[in-house]
């Protein structure tokens, strides 16, 4: 016997690795409908769930928006599937929490009707089973109030009859019915064909809570009786033992408070039609035969009844139990499952994460890299353009000095002989300054690191005072700037005499030029020609640089 169930847990585990790896592969909407089949057409609870189960492990919050709708549904069918046929009403209630949740995190309003209902449902359910919970009861009402407003607000008209079947009829067990008035009113104004689901069935039942709020017992009992004798031809196509059993129930009610004599006819009934159609709610019939003689004040008979109700509903209780203990070797494989799929989940989540950080890294080094080129190339040729004018001023200069040179020549030679003798009273300032001009030009002293105004003064042969003078009332001149200027032109000059120069360093030709200071001549160089020396050097090699003219008894 017990290798026959072994063999047995063995064969139903391969069975469900098989569909289980065979399904996986399935696209979201096919699992949804195969597990709609299986329950509907040939009550296969647990394949339903497996199908939904896979359905439900796919979700991402990045996932494509029917797929995401499938997702929310496939929680809420595992929530029935855990009530209805496991009667596991804490599973339920965790898997439609879980539905809810995520129709409120990605505003999936259309649907939030059902999952309220549902909620309600479970709330009722559960006061049933703790015999008339007065806090379940209030839970219950509560929402399937909510879903009778979220259903009108998201035009929701497919779920709005069957939502109003469940608030009128928790209302009228407890005998609360004007809670749910304003509800009843607003349903029995509205225009609704009567093609949709339970529409019929429910506008009928509603009509008769009406006439019960208004106390119109008689007129009530006159509108359910009358849709029960009709209702094969009424309500076809439905579940016509379930309407009839509901209208029995609202019969009971009614009869109650009217405190009829014929209530207990009624009920019994009632415990047969159940007994023949639907023997699962028999416990149901106990119930009512408790309110019944505890509203007519016969409390020994209504302790009995209530007595047997908890025994069915223990007897019930029991039969899940053993249920459950069949069905743990599946779903602690469905369980098993699911955490593996969670986990793969994470790790697809965490690796597309990834993928994005990576790649936002490579787009942003990209983008840095090509603008680092275009900065590059801007700089390279706002450089050529700086030095390809620096080039030009040389030309034009070195050409200006030539054509001055000739004609200045024969009257420094002339003069000459007198600077030594000539004060500053007998020499014009403009004189006094183109002599300046003619030494700085020609002179190779001024790029001696020591060459100062008295040594410009005794090359002159005129007083340091008046060569200062001299060239302080020149604009924008100072002794200190035109002597720069003049070095660092003939810098220019010498980084583009290769032949000579060519493996000077920046410090080396600075130097020869006068300057001490790598620093300063960096700085210097930069202020004067907009480039830094090392800049103008690779400008010079990548550029023909234009002769420069040679100076005064070089060979051309």
């Amino acid at each position: 016997m017990v290798l026959v169930c072994a063999l047995a847990v063995l064969a139903e585990d391969v069975t469900f690795m098989t569909n289980r790896r065979q399904w996986e592969k399935l696209p979201t909407l096919t699992l949804m409908n195969m597990g709609g089949r299986f329950l509907d057409q040939r009550m296969m609870p647990d394949s339903a769930l497996l199908c939904w189960s896979i359905v439900a492990n796919r979700y991402d919050e990045n996932m494509q928006e029917r797929e995401l709708q499938n997702c929310i549904r496939a929680y809420h069918h595992i929530s029935d599937i855990y009530s209805g046929y496991y009667h596991n009403q804490a599973e339920a209630y965790r898997y439609l929490l879980k539905s809810k949740d995520l129709a409120e995190k990605h505003h999936y309003d259309t649907y939030m009707p059902d999952i309220l209902m549902t909620l309600g449902n479970l709330y009722w359910r559960q006061m049933g089973l703790l015999f008339n919970n007065s806090q379940c009861y209030k839970e219950a009402l509560a929402y399937h109030k909510s879903a009778f407003w979220k259903a009108i607000e998201v035009h929701n008209n497919e779920t709005l009859p069957l939502i109003m079947l469940n608030m009128n009829y928790v209302s009228c067990v407890k005998n609360d019915l004007p809670l749910t008035a304003k509800e009843r009113e607003t349903f029995a104004h509205m225009t609704l064909p009567d093609t949709i689901r339970n529409m019929k069935i429910s506008q009928v039942i509603n009509q008769g809570t009406q006439l019960m709020a208004k106390n119109q017992h008689e007129q009530a009992l006159e509108v359910f009786k009358n849709a029960y004798d009709h209702a094969a031809d009424e309500f076809e196509g439905t579940n016509v033992n379930s309407i009839k059993g509901l209208l029995n129930n609202f019969i009971v009610y009614t009869q109650i408070q009217m405190r009829s004599p014929d209530v207990l006819q009624t009920i019994l009934k009632e415990k047969e039609f159940t007994e023949k159609n639907m023997p699962e709610y028999n416990h149901e019939t106990y119930g009512q035969l408790s309110m019944y003689y505890r509203t007519f004040n016969n409390q020994p008979l209504a302790d009995k009844y209530e007595l047997l109700w908890w025994r069915a509903t223990d007897s019930i209780a029991q039969a899940n139990q053993a249920n459950s203990v069949e069905k743990v070797g599946f779903l602690y494989e469905l369980d098993k499952m699911n955490e593996e799929q969670k986990a793969l989940t994470l790790k697809q989540q965490h690796d597309r994460q990834m993928l994005w950080v990576v790649s936002g890294f490579l787009a942003l080094a990209l983008g840095l890299i090509v603008l680092l080129a275009i900065n590059r190339g801007l700089i390279k040729q706002k450089n050529k353009v700086l030095y390809e004018n620096n080039m030009a001023l040389l030309a034009a200069e070195d050409e200006r000095r030539r054509q001055a040179e000739q004609e200045e020549q024969a009257r420094i030679e002339a003069e000459a002989a007198k600077y030594g003798a000539i004060r500053m009273d007998e020499q014009s300032t403009e004189e006094l300054w183109q002599n300046i001009i003619h030494v700085m030009e020609y002179s190779q002293e001024i790029f001696d690191e020591n060459f100062s105004v008295a040594r410009l003064a005794e090359l002159i042969g005129a007083k340091p005072n008046y060569v200062s003078q001299a060239i302080n009332q020149q604009p924008d001149w100072t002794f200190p700037t035109l002597l720069a200027h003049y070095r660092i032109r003939e810098a220019c000059r010498r980084m583009n005499d290769t032949a000579r120069y060519g493996n000077y360093t920046v410090e080396g030709l600075g130097q020869s030029v006068g300057f001490t200071s790598r620093s300063y001549f960096v700085k210097l160089f930069k202020k004067h020609t907009g480039l830094t020396p090392s800049d103008y050097m690779k400008q010079r090699r990548a550029s023909t640089p234009l002769t420069v003219p040679p100076k005064e008894g070089e060979t051309q």
